[in-house]
């Protein structure tokens, strides 16, 4: 459900600075309403009543007071409707003249033609059961309030008085703590949770500082300094036995929920909570604190054995240089030799064949060999990276030759080895290595072991055939997924439940068919000489042209840009908000006043853009530093960022210039750098702009909004998040239309990206570098004409797709039924796994859907101009999201996943908001100049997007006008006169 549908839901009054624009989506009356109103049989005077009435209780669920006032915009539009003269009485009540037994009986036919039914002992033992279950992730009782209202709207049910559903958000809320309670008191002793409590205000490792303070702060930079800092405080946590308390009673959400409120505030007002309260989120926080530090020393422990890596590429490229060098010298030393005069012939002869041998004789300089050399090598290095991950207690499966190697490895640091020994099964190793262990020098050979260990361990934790049971992210797949006794059992009904097939041959079977069709228009195709395959293999297509600039185009443009006008960043923020509540979202309650609401405003700009809260201060006269700080931590609370995003795009979305953009079924997703200082741990260099970045994943709509964020890491494949982002929008509402083709770019796509989104129900369709070179992958099965066999490779493996599909389909039944996400089953089933069934099953399966894929590219230009709009469209909102974001992530931030998070969310909204505001000035532009008589094609419409930034000032001292929209945005009777403009603009 849209957001956006629930603006009004709970209100027991109607803003009364609502416009006319509102009034007319929200307030207006269908047509066939107004036709049972006036065939009502009740008199004249009291159709005005019902209709108000009808509006009322269709926007907020509620009924509407007897004194209520309604706006007039409102009153005035339903007279319109009714067709009779507009009345300057504002109350029910006065519309009635005080006959509050015909206000009865209207509200129940009221009820009868919205279908809605009263508040009963039957709906409130069903709204109970609902909490009890939203409850679960709810991150506050503000939350589950409107979980509640939205819940007996969507159910027709009136809403009572807010007391009475708060009550009820309060109880189930309560009865979550108690079992959070009663979980963490079944999981931690009594007189261990004491000891926990009482050494979290003790002084820490680093003097003067608690232990909670120490234990919140973020690491330090990139090196092996700050993975030490990780590991303290991982050992620090597992000395409090952190790791062997079991929540599983408790989901991640509401753990991580707990977590929050003690990152959000001080240490001291955390020692102020009762003891219940505190003992669950103590222990939360511990426990959620130990799943984050243990990813990131992992993600530290990899990004080390990396630059150990990096450095032998290096060395590599340095002796390939020494190479070509002493292959320079030995031909100069070949022709001084021709030139001997004081040899004979045959002597010459002899010694340029002996130097032709000497030099032909060397191995090549191979890359993989030289990496190795460098792990054994480099020694110091890699035994800092293998102490680091002794905290960790990495396991697998003892079968699997990684579990055995992790094995061996900890029994050798265990006994405090110098050397490998003699008899050590070397056949624990891959085939290369196994020379540089059977080298006579045994300390050479141990520090090679280590050093294969060492990639083994990288390689086994990406793959998931190594895990740590205290992580967040690198738990067993056994632990994450469906258990196998309960898939083997419930395999057809969940199977039938999320629109899987369980049999591969019938899903083969389609795709056959495609590829076939497929292959018949490549055939047509190279007969009618719209594509050709040269003598190579290599598939030759007409490029795509640039459309011819249309001065029509040109004209219309600047002449919509010049009626819409210049305007200021807080202008685009308040009037935004006022049409979506935003503000309320990202509270969770509406701001009490004008303070409170341009604070939050601050912090939004704190995170979304490069400032800080000291520059947001300075920036928004008269907010305090602190007031900033606790909004930005405010909007880290997990969810919020993303609901106000989603009603924003829902806003967007809404107007009828939208439809020309596109159909709401298609996206674009690519990844933007922001600069960032080299010392944030997910920074790498940008190879485009050579700067420290830090990734930020967007996916965009063909209508411009962002629908998805997240941050990433650069120069990592972007298939995972791709598919993740999509799959989340998907799947956060039921009537929201769903996008089912995501245009790509080559790093956002692997063979097993591909498999993993077609059976989540869309297409994953990547715009490939190197077309030319591409291969069409087909069954042996398949004939292939001889036309197309250059083009052609006959290898995909039929039976690896049959073997892996019933775990397959296990791990999309899992990511439907929220066990996993689709970023980790694609990161533990990428090419770090390779040998797992599953991971064959998806690679041999997205290599038949990329050829399907091709085919259609090859052939239909219009199919491949779309990809290429679609591109271009989220490059268009990138330039957007650079005059947002156009400094860099300072040394102190982004160093927490949540912060991250938090920046990226953010980002988004405020270019959401900018694409909204745009968009319903377009709309208003061009409804006002046809309402004049002035034609507009909208053919010219289509080329123009709401993505223009030069007429909204970023910068400088911004000042918000609350007053102007203080009847919309802020809580209470009295809140326009709380909120004068003198008092906001300071």
């Amino acid at each position: 459900m849209s957001s956006y549908r629930y603006r009004f839901v709970g209100y027991e009054k109607l803003p009364s600075g609502m416009n006319a624009d509102d009034v007319q989506l929200h307030c207006r009356l269908p047509d066939e309403l107004i036709r049972e109103i006036r065939n009502s049989g009740y008199a004249k005077r009291y159709h005005l009543g019902l209709a108000v009435q009808l509006s009322f209780l269709a926007l907020t669920g509620r009924n509407a007071d007897a004194a209520l006032k309604m706006p007039s915009a409102m009153l005035t539009m339903l007279c319109e409707q009714l067709g009779i003269h507009s009345t300057a009485i504002a109350s029910l009540k006065s519309l009635y003249s005080n006959a509050d037994r015909t206000i009865s009986n209207h509200r129940a036919w009221v009820r009868e033609q919205l279908l809605f039914s009263t508040y009963d002992s039957n709906a409130e033992a069903r709204l109970q059961a609902a909490l009890s279950q939203q409850a679960i992730d709810a991150s506050c009782v503000d939350d589950l309030l409107a979980c509640a209202q939205e819940w007996l709207f969507d159910n027709r049910i009136v809403l009572p008085g807010q007391r009475v559903v708060l009550d009820l958000a309060r109880s189930a809320f309560q009865v979550v703590e108690n079992l959070a309670l009663a979980t963490i008191r079944a999981a931690v002793t009594p007189v261990r949770l004491r000891a926990v409590l009482k050494v979290m205000h003790e002084e820490s490792p680093t003097p003067g500082i608690s232990l909670l303070e120490w234990l919140k702060q973020s690491a330090g930079k990139h090196g092996v300094k700050g993975l030490k800092e990780v590991n303290s405080r991982i050992d620090a946590l597992k000395t409090l036995g952190v790791h062997l308390w079991d929540l599983q009673g408790l989901s991640i959400g509401r753990i991580h929920a707990f977590a929050q409120a003690v990152v959000n505030r001080p240490p001291s007002e955390t020692a102020r909570r009762i003891e219940g309260t505190r003992s669950i989120e103590i222990v939360c926080f511990l426990k959620h604190l130990l799943g984050e530090l243990s990813d990131e020393a992992i993600f530290r422990n990899n990004r080390h054995t990396n630059d150990i890596v990096r450095s032998g590429t290096k060395r590599v490229q340095a002796k390939q240089a020494q190479r070509a060098i002493e292959y320079r010298h030995s031909i100069e030393s070949m022709r001084d030799i021709a030139a001997d005069s004081a040899r004979d012939a045959h002597e010459r002869l002899a010694a340029i064949t002996a130097l032709a041998d000497d030099m032909l004789g060397r191995p090549p300089v191979s890359h993989a060999e030289v990496v190795r050399e460098t792990l054994t090598e480099q020694s110091a290095r890699v035994r800092t990276v293998l102490d680091g991950m002794n905290c960790l207690d990495l396991r697998g499966d003892p079968e699997h030759a990684d579990g055995k190697l992790v094995s061996a490895l900890q029994a050798l640091r265990a006994a405090g080895a110098k050397e490998l020994p003699v008899d050590f099964d070397i056949s624990l190793v891959e085939p290369k290595w196994r020379p540089l262990l059977q080298v006579p020098d045994r300390k050479a050979a141990l520090r090679a072991f280590e050093g294969c260990a060492l990639m083994r361990i990288s390689k086994g934790l990406r793959g998931g055939s190594l895990y740590v049971n205290h992580s967040a992210t690198y738990q067993s797949k056994a632990s994450l997924l469906i258990p196998q006794d309960e898939w083997e059992r419930d395999k057809i009904a969940l199977c039938e439940a999320y629109g899987l097939e369980l049999d591969p041959r019938k899903a083969l079977d389609l795709q056959y068919e495609l590829l076939r069709a497929g292959l018949a228009d490549v055939e047509v195709g190279l007969e009618k000489g719209l594509l050709e395959i040269d003598e190579e293999g290599c598939v030759r297509i007409p490029a795509i042209r640039a459309a011819e600039e249309d001065p029509e185009l040109r004209h219309t443009n600047q002449r919509l840009s010049d009626l819409i006008g210049a305007t200021q960043l807080p202008d685009v923020i308040l009037e935004i908000d006022s049409r979506t509540q935003i503000s309320t979202m990202l509270l969770g309650r509406q701001p009490e006043d004008a303070e409170e609401l341009i604070a939050l405003y601050a912090g939004l700009l704190a995170h979304g853009t490069e400032i800080d809260a000291k520059a947001a201060a300075a920036m928004i006269p008269g907010v305090p530093i602190s007031r900033v700080s606790a909004a930005m931590r405010m909007l880290e609370a997990p969810g919020r960022l993303r609901s106000a995003n989603d009603s924003v795009v829902a806003f967007q979305q809404r107007f009828p210039i939208v439809k020309l953009w596109s159909d709401g079924k298609k996206a674009s997703s690519d990844m933007m750098a922001l600069d960032a200082t080299r010392h944030l741990s997910i920074a790498r260099t940008d190879p485009r702009r050579k700067t420290a970045a830090a990734g930020i994943y967007t996916h965009i709509l063909g209508s411009y909004p962002v629908i998805f964020d997240q941050p990433i890491v650069l120069l990592t494949r972007q298939d995972a998040p791709a598919v993740h982002g999509i799959e989340a929008y998907n799947s956060t509402s039921e009537d929201r239309i769903k996008v089912d083709l995501l245009a790509v770019d080559t790093h956002g796509y692997t063979y097993s990206g591909m498999s993993v989104a077609k059976l989540l129900k869309f297409d994953l369709c990547p715009q490939l570098a190197g077309l030319p070179d591409r291969k069409i992958w087909t069954p042996r099965s398949i004939n292939v004409s001889e036309a197309l066999e250059r083009v052609a490779i006959p290898a995909i493996t039929e039976k690896a797709i049959r073997e892996g599909w019933d775990q397959t389909m296990r791990l999309i039944a899992s990511i439907k039924s929220g066990r996993v996400s689709v970023a980790w089953a694609l990161a533990r089933h990428g090419s770090a796994a390779a040998g797992d069934d599953v991971r064959r099953c998806l690679d041999q399966y997205g290599r038949l859907l990329r050829s399907v894929f091709l085919c259609d590219f090859f052939t239909n230009d219009v199919f491949r101009r779309e990809i290429h709009t679609l591109l271009n469209r989220g490059e268009s909102v990138h330039l957007l999201q650079r005059a947002i974001y156009y400094g860099r992530i300072t040394a102190e931030r982004g160093r927490r996943r949540d912060e991250l998070k938090s920046i990226s969310g953010s980002h988004a909204l405020l270019t959401n908001v900018v694409i909204g505001w745009n968009t319903m000035r377009l709309q208003e532009t061009v409804d006002r100049l046809k309402s004049s008589g002035q034609r507009i094609d909208d053919s010219i419409l289509r080329r123009i997007g709401p993505v223009h930034f030069g007429h909204i000032n970023f910068r400088g001292t911004m000042s918000f006008s609350v007053a102007r929209y203080a009847s919309v945005l802020l809580k209470g009777e009295m809140a326009s006169k709380r909120a004068p403009a003198k008092r906001a603009e300071k």
